[in-house]
């Protein structure tokens, strides 16, 4: 493995569902907020501030994780747990990314800069909740909902009721992606005694999963009756639920290996949700 390699599986850049999971509700957000398209300005900085702070999150995670990763099979070959990159190294590249995400919310109202910089604070606690909070999708989804309100709070100073609704909603969502994820873990996480709702949950996760997608899909149609949207918007989501049950269907009974799988199709679940609003807005 190349240097360069190196850093983008640091980055986790050539793994692009970590930023389509992150983009899709920030996408939806500023839409919102917009009642439109965001002007092109607005939109530049957050598909860019997205991308950086999506790869600094997962430095943050591999350097806090150094002495963990190494022991678990899926993370045993990423590059600081196999030393390819030094520390050191990482802590420079992370420096330089939130120097560039300073740089862009800089370029945004005071009252985003807070909220940026309480997700800043979140994003650097997450992997630390893996060890003593019992369900750290949670805190994981609250990590990944501050571009919802950043979002508002760059367009309209102000987070009204679908920015916290929107929100919600997307705490729901990375708590089912999430556990789909900590579900292939479960082994290694039992013997590092690392917390997952998975482990939590047991033989019950797939219907926890489940019933978070449909609290998630219950806040979603909670904005379309307050913003009177019509059936195309309830189309779009039910087709994007249905995506999310297929996932849990198939993990349920077709073998636990299927749950990557399901993660993955989230994406498709966000494109859904994203076009069911973009079809409602001027």
């Amino acid at each position: 493995m190349t240097k360069l390699s190196a850093f983008i599986n640091l980055t986790r850049i050539n793994k692009p569902i970590g930023i389509f999971l992150l983009l899709w509700p920030t996408l939806t957000a500023l839409s919102l907020a917009s009642d439109g398209i965001p002007n092109t300005h607005i939109l530049f900085i957050f598909i860019l501030g997205t991308i950086i702070m999506r790869s600094a999150g997962c430095i943050i995670n591999d350097l806090i994780d150094c002495n963990i990763d190494p022991l678990v099979k899926r993370t045993r070959n990423r590059p600081i747990a196999a030393r390819i990159i030094r520390p050191k190294e990482a802590i420079i590249l992370l420096l330089l990314l939130l120097i560039c995400a300073i740089f862009l919310v800089m370029q945004l109202n005071i009252f985003s800069f807070g909220i940026a910089f309480l997700a800043l604070l979140f994003s650097l606690t997450y992997p630390f909740t893996k060890r003593f909070f019992v369900m750290p999708q949670i805190y994981l989804g609250i990590t990944f909902g501050f571009g919802i309100l950043m979002a508002f709070s760059a367009i309209q100073d102000n987070l009204p009721l679908e920015a916290l609704i929107l929100f919600i909603a997307n705490i729901f969502w990375a708590f089912s992606y999430d556990s789909h994820y900590a579900i292939l873990d479960m082994e290694d996480d039992k013997k590092l005694n690392i917390n997952s709702t998975a482990l939590f949950f047991g033989n019950k996760t797939m219907i926890m999963i489940t019933l978070s997608y449909f609290f998630m899909f219950l806040n979603l149609i909670f904005i379309g009756i307050l913003k009177e949207f019509n059936f195309s918007f309830y189309l779009m989501l039910s087709i994007a639920l249905s995506i999310a049950l297929y996932g849990c269907f198939e993990s349920r009974y077709m073998g636990p290996q299927k749950n990557y799988e399901a993660f993955l199709r989230n994406n498709y679940v966000g494109i859904f949700v994203f076009i069911g609003f973009i079809s409602q807005l001027h």
